[in-house]
C-alpha cells in the first residue's frame, strides 16, 4: 500500500468507511484520513490488515485533493462512482 491509495475499513467502529492513505508510521500502520471525522491534520492509525484497498495511489503523484474539504468531496465522488 502506498501513500493516495483509497481504501475500505473492514474492521472497528469504522467498518466499511473509506479513506485515503496519507501516512505510514514506523511501526507498520497507515496514517488515514477522511476529512470529517479524521482530518489531514489529525490522521488514524490503522492496521494495515484491517484495510482493503481500492485504487491503488502513487506516492509520487500530486493527489487531487489537498483539504479536508477536497479530500471528502474527492471520497464522496469515488463512492459514487463505485
Amino acid at each position: 500500500m502506498c501513500i493516495g491509495a483509497v481504501v475500505k475499513s473492514k474492521t472497528g467502529r469504522d467498518r466499511y468507511r473509506l479513506y485515503v492513505i496519507v501516512g505510514v508510521t514506523e511501526d507498520g500502520r497507515a496514517l488515514i484520513a477522511n476529512g470529517r471525522l479524521h482530518t489531514l491534520d489529525k490522521p488514524k492509525k490503522k492496521n494495515l490488515r484491517h484495510l482493503a484497498v481500492l485504487r491503488q495511489g502513487a506516492a509520487q503523484a500530486s493527489p487531487c485533493w489537498g483539504t479536508d474539504d477536497a479530500l471528502h468531496a474527492y471520497l464522496q465522488d469515488f463512492e459514487k462512482q463505485a
